[in-house]
């Protein structure tokens, strides 16, 4: 969690999805053409939806060098464009996430990206494709489709049986507006590969990053015991079909003579070297077994037991194998606790009852409780309200399947008491990590490199998909490589 979470999530929420309703209604009787949106409608979405992918991703890297070259990348790869002069910017984001992203008039990508990529053209490729969604206009299809009506929290995305926003959540609330059909991301994939060709860069580029990222999501899929949804139940495309459509363009572009071999491969490295990887510790907060610890913000609290916690930009969300899950962020309310459980309960469309007033941490405190149906069957929705400082207020919301509830209760209502006040100078912090280059010396192997890796386990599996390293392919004295640590 960020400072930024702390001021008005859920009202937020609200005001955006408001927002999102009015723009729906507004493509329907446009005059704009077949898309329902005219140029001056998508650059306003692109305005208006910008503040709020900032505060949900962490906002841009503090990092002048990093933007710079990231900018370079981005400009090279316009001017090679058929629309060498639209009025378009990129952002580098600061959130871990593995995440880019197009709005009318902007482009992100998150450092997250940038340490998994291997060569600027892999970035040339991501970027390309986020210019594809602008260039076709795909967020106006997607306005005049109705598809911006849903906005994701836990809570939402259990009651309406959408498994697709919940992962959107766990990877840092990603707004649903941000989200294309398949063909549309086929499209991208086309115009970032033909980009790659055109900007002088080996188009092979694109396909090389699906494929680590790929490899990447199925192994944090293993790690967390999650299968696979087949592909016709996914928002995007399964890679490994994007991977053979986009390796089989730049063939193409190659058979036409209009390929280099361009990667850039060390470049790439030396701008990413000392990259953060990670959450930052002290302002974003971290995971220490159960507690999850805020020393910039001054607070901490303990889950229950057997409740697995993640950290994002927009809140902490925690999981239990039973089904369970919470989640905290900030919200704000002028009128205090009980105010805040019903705007809560009207934003989630279940009624929570009349607020109970609570004390937690000698502060003043509300929880309202409901059940709703959902596609799983019934479930208990329960928030808690807690006024921290003047307007300022934490939120737990917990969805429990119905039959859970009761076993359950004693160990929520117990995590919610331990939410307390930390004193900065007594935490031990633990050292941020970092994307490190280091060059390949005689005698090191993809297993002894790997041990400095700064994951709990897979450390070898990690360090390959890192470097874009097969399986069998040993490392090479003099080559640089990629370490998390």
């Amino acid at each position: 969690m960020t400072m930024a979470r702390k001021s008005g999530v859920f009202s937020a929420a609200l005001k955006l999805a408001a927002a999102l309703c009015a723009l729906a209604l507004t493509a329907c009787s446009s005059t704009g053409g077949p898309l329902g949106l005219s140029p001056a409608q998508e650059e306003a979405i692109g305005k208006q939806q910008h503040p709020q992918i900032l505060a949900a991703f962490g906002g841009e890297v503090d990092d002048p060098q990093l933007k710079a070259y990231v900018e370079r990348v981005f400009r090279r790869l316009m001017a090679a464009s058929e629309q060498p002069n639209a009025d378009i910017n990129i952002y580098v984001l600061d959130s871990p996430v593995v995440n880019a992203m197009a709005l009318p008039g902007h482009v992100y990508v998150t450092r997250g990206l940038l340490a998994l990529a291997n060569s600027e053209a892999e970035l040339a490729g991501v970027i390309g494709h986020e210019i594809g969604h602008i260039f076709k206009r795909h967020t106006a299809k997607r306005v005049s489709r109705s598809n911006m009506a849903q906005l994701g929290t836990v809570a939402a995305a259990i009651l309406t049986g959408d498994a697709d926003t919940a992962q959107m959540i766990g990877q840092g609330a990603q707004l649903y507006l941000l989200r294309f059909s398949r063909q549309q991301e086929y499209e991208s994939d086309l115009v970032g590969t033909q980009l790659l060709g055109a900007a002088g860069y080996d188009p092979i580029g694109a396909a090389q990053f699906l494929n680590t990222l790929g490899n990447w999501t199925n192994l944090e899929a293993q790690i967390a015991g999650v299968q696979q949804p087949p592909e016709y139940l996914k928002t995007h495309p399964n890679s490994a079909n994007r991977v053979a459509r986009a390796a089989q363009e730049a063939n193409a572009i190659r058979q036409a003579g209009g390929a280099s071999d361009q990667r850039n491969r060390e470049i790439f490295l030396n701008a990413i070297d000392g990259l953060l990887y990670g959450d930052d510790p002290v302002k974003q907060g971290y995971i220490s077994g159960r507690d999850f610890i805020h020393p910039q913000l001054g607070f901490a609290f303990t889950a229950p037991a057997g409740v697995q916690l993640q950290n994002s930009s927009q809140a902490v969300i925690g999981r239990a194998s039973g089904g369970a899950q919470m989640q905290f962020t900030g919200a704000s309310s002028q009128q205090g606790p009980a105010a805040l459980i019903n705007q809560i309960s009207q934003s989630l469309k279940v009624q929570l009852g009349t607020p109970q007033q609570l004390r937690v941490s000698g502060r003043n405190a509300a929880a309202g409780q409901g059940r709703a149906n959902t596609q799983n069957g019934p479930v208990d929705v329960t928030a808690y309200a807690i006024q921290w400082q003047g307007a300022s207020h934490w939120v737990f919301l917990w969805v429990t399947p119905a039959n859970q509830t009761r076993q359950l209760q004693n160990a929520i209502n117990q995590s919610v008491q331990s939410l307390r006040t930390v004193n900065v100078g007594s935490l031990n912090v633990p050292d941020t990590t970092n994307v490190d280059v280091v060059t390949v010396q005689s005698g090191d192997t993809a297993a002894s490199l790997a041990r400095y890796m700064a994951f709990p386990n897979y450390k070898e599996e990690r360090f390959r998909i890192f470097n874009a390293l097969d399986a069998n392919r040993p490392v090479r004295p003099g080559e640089r490589i990629k370490l998390v640590r």
